[in-house]
């Protein structure tokens, strides 16, 4: 699994892919979470009965189990989107609805705050925010962490966007509300059971690329199932410029063949008071690595998971709500390095129980208790041994509305780990309502921490045992605007917010006296910046228009001295554009025809701490994609079909330093599906 010379580059940057695949769990308060939820969805369910106590709908909460409604990624309280103390982005149903065959971070790369640091087609991706690394980005299936234990990351390239109905996106989203490890931020993924009685699915595109996709959904009463399963493949084989400025010629890259196989299967019954669900995910993956153009490493990864969940819930007290959630997986890597010939293979396991009590006490009280306990293995020919970790966590979270201007969300978690001592996470978030009920100025304050992985301490050589856990202290504030006209056809929604993390004890691995690599916690990082994210919608007569514009300034920096005469001091981290622009325009006819024009404009970047390679910095560049498509329905058949062109303007660029991204190229996709 692991190639070292790639893993001990400065800063993460160059890892082999992990081939991690997404495990699904539903929410463990029963609720859902991380709403990609289309507007029209959110806004149409939040019916309820009137309780006995006299509290109306419009002061409390729905009190049923509502799993595709609730957005609780930002408090762990239901609360809209835009009234939450930080800024949470989604990416919706429809919108993965018209791309299945893309993954899960192209769509982030697109339409979030999130830098994907992009290895090229066919290659890994992985999510970095506010200038942190990816292993400081928390990834959760709703509320499964996905990061790999011996890594920290999760490669988002092998998650196609046909297997989730939504994608959350929160940088800084404090300990207390998702759980420690996110640092930089939280992103979510999340499925749910698809609507359609059949489904087939066929996509195509450059580079020899395929996905197949067919499933069935079945509702008999009280019970309801459905499966889904995918199979992809790819030779990426694209040519790109040869780096050398004297041969100036076309080169191909070659050992880039992939392919991958995912089933997902759920079901759930209701009955009186009850609600139980049970998910079961299977993957089997092979993935040829091409390594950097710079140094050739070829390489092959094949992972194999397997994943369980089940969760009960019962709804039946006035105000109270509980549920358990029991999660299990299995993970199969095996690494093979072609130059050396040799196989690094790990299995990993995690074992999952968590219990959530929810409580409304009054219209301007409401509380959620969550305990949680994890068990994580490793088994691999890179340790000294099978190593194992116990992981144990109490959260309250809290919303006190004080005035009906003025709500403080109080939160705590308090953390227990086998190796590290105990440590307590608050975090204080505040919204207030200066007299517009459009608008919401927001605040948070927070203090996170991320364990040392399992390579850090572990890996040998050079894994250090006495590592201690990174820490930040995290601030931000901002200002939300949110309107929506009738039936939410026009709506305006924006939001600006400035942030400020302070990382100490940071895990970087340097060379030590008989020039050997080991970790040790010497850094000190001060990130700070402003993201500005605006949306509009407007429908013009049978044309409706949406608009999506985003950008990011990021200053991320080593703030103290390493060791004498550390050149990286005030330096812009590696592989963080200090500038990003993001933008989309689409338009639809009738709902039935669409096209959409996406830019990302992402500002230079350094391979190196101090600046100090002839390579430095990588370019900017601006990358433009295409896409249309079509629906149509005939009786209870419906046709979807989609045509993609992807860097529209055959742009040369590298996001990652040896690892070119692919010349223009096409991806075209064709759904029916039986309703």
């Amino acid at each position: 699994m692991i190639h070292i010379p790639r893993f001990l580059h400065a800063g993460l940057c160059a890892i082999p892919a992990v081939g991690l695949i997404l495990m699904s769990v539903v929410d463990a308060s029963g609720y859902g979470t991380c709403s990609e939820v289309s507007r029209n969805e959110a806004h149409s369910e939040k019916s309820g009965r009137k309780s006995q106590s006299g509290y109306s709908p419009e002061n409390t909460l729905p009190d049923t189990l509502l799993l595709e409604e609730i957005r609780i990624l930002g408090t762990r309280i239901e609360v809209p989107d835009h009234q939450q103390p930080v800024w949470i982005q989604n990416i919706d149903s429809d919108f993965l609805r018209q791309m299945p065959h893309e993954s899960a971070a192209y769509l982030l790369a697109g339409h979030s705050f999130s830098m994907i640091r992009d290895y090229g087609d066919g290659n890994m991706a992985l999510v970095s925010q506010r200038g942190f690394s990816p292993g400081h980005s928390r990834i959760l299936l709703e509320e499964m962490p996905l990061n790999h234990p011996m890594l920290g990351v999760f490669d988002l390239s092998l998650v196609p966007a046909g297997l989730l109905d939504g994608i959350s996106s929160s940088s800084g989203n404090p300990a207390a509300m998702s759980g420690s490890g996110g640092i930089g931020g939280t992103i979510s993924l999340r499925t749910r059971m698809q609507q359609d009685r059949a489904f087939f699915s066929q996509s195509i595109g450059s580079y020899g690329f395929e996905q197949t996709g067919a499933g069935a959904s079945y509702t008999e009463g009280a019970f309801s199932g459905g499966i889904r399963a995918y199979l992809q493949r790819g030779d990426y084989d694209f040519p790109y410029d040869d780096p050398d400025p004297v041969r100036q010629e076309k080169r191909t890259r070659d050992n880039n063949h992939k392919s991958a196989g995912y089933l997902l299967a759920q079901g759930s019954y209701s009955h009186r008071d009850w609600r139980f669900r049970s998910l079961v995910w299977l993957d089997n993956i092979a993935n040829e690595l091409p390594g950097s153009i710079h140094a050739r490493t070829p390489a092959r990864q094949d992972d194999r998971s397997q994943r369980w969940l089940f969760q009960s819930g019962y709804d039946g007290f006035e105000r109270t709500w509980i549920t358990a959630t029991a999660g299990w997986y299995r993970y199969e890597l095996d690494y093979t390095d072609w130059r050396t010939n040799r196989t690094g293979a790990s299995t990993t396991r995690l074992y999952m129980f968590k219990p959530v009590v929810r409580h409304v006490w009054s219209a301007a009280h409401e509380s959620n208790l969550a305990s949680q306990w994890t068990y994580q293995t490793v088994d691999t020919d890179h340790y000294a041994g099978w190593i194992h970790h116990h992981q144990v966590s109490t959260r309250m979270n809290h919303s006190w509305q004080i005035t009906s201007l003025i709500t403080l969300y109080p939160s705590v978690e308090w953390e227990m780990h086998s190796k590290f001592d105990s440590a307590l996470n608050p975090a204080l978030g505040l919204t207030l309502n200066p007299g517009i009920q459009s608008l919401t100025i927001r605040g948070m304050i927070s203090r996170n921490r991320n364990i040392p992985t399992f390579n850090d301490m572990y890996w040998q050589p050079g894994g250090n045992a006495d590592l201690q856990p990174e820490t930040v202290a995290s601030y931000e504030t901002g200002i939300t605007y949110r309107y929506a006209g009738g039936d939410e056809e026009d709506m305006i929604v924006a939001g600006v917010t400035i942030f400020w993390h302070d990382f100490e004890n940071g895990i970087r691995w340097i060379p030590g006296p008989d020039g050997r690599f080991a970790a040790h916690n010497i850094e000190r990082i001060r990130s700070d910046g402003v993201e500005l994210d605006l949306e509009f919608s407007h429908d013009f007569s049978v044309i409706r228009a949406d608009v999506h514009y985003l950008v990011s300034h990021t200053r991320a920096s080593i703030h103290r001295e390493r060791y004498r005469g550390d050149d990286s001091v005030g330096r812009q981290m590696i592989y963080v554009p200090e500038w990003m622009h993001k933008g989309s325009l689409q338009a639809a006819y009738r709902k039935r025809i669409w096209t959409r024009i996406a830019v990302q404009q992402i500002g230079q970047r350094f391979t190196t701490m101090d600046h100090s390679s002839p390579r430095d910095p990588l370019r900017a560049f601006a990358r433009f994609d295409l896409d249309a498509g079509f629906s149509a329905s005939v009786r209870s058949m419906h046709l979807r079909a989609s045509l993609g062109i992807r860097n529209l303007t055959d742009q040369t660029y590298e996001v990652i330093a040896g690892y070119p991204v692919a010349p223009r190229h096409y991806r075209a996709s064709l759904t029916i599906s039986l309703k």
